[in-house]
């Protein structure tokens, strides 16, 4: 599972960095969000994803199937 580096023209200082992965820059986007916002040219979108979510914790090992089909999450 990873997550993408948005470009949101909102610049943070934190840098985010996934422990798992090493190169994600393929996952790179650019938002201009204050066009849409302004002319009102935006639509409620859903996007399929579906993963596991592994967390150790102590001794145990954790694993969790998270998917979102249709704009319906199950977990």
């Amino acid at each position: 599972m990873t997550s993408v580096d948005v470009d949101d023209q909102n610049p943070s200082r934190k840098e985010h960095k996934n422990p798992i992965l090493k190169k994600t820059d393929s996952l790179r986007a650019s938002i201009e969000y204050k066009d849409y916002i302004m002319n009102k040219k935006f639509e409620r979108i859903y996007v399929n994803l579906a993963g596991y979510l592994i967390e150790k914790k102590g001794d145990d090992l954790e694993i969790t199937y998270i998917e979102s089909i249709n704009g319906y999450s199950t977990i």
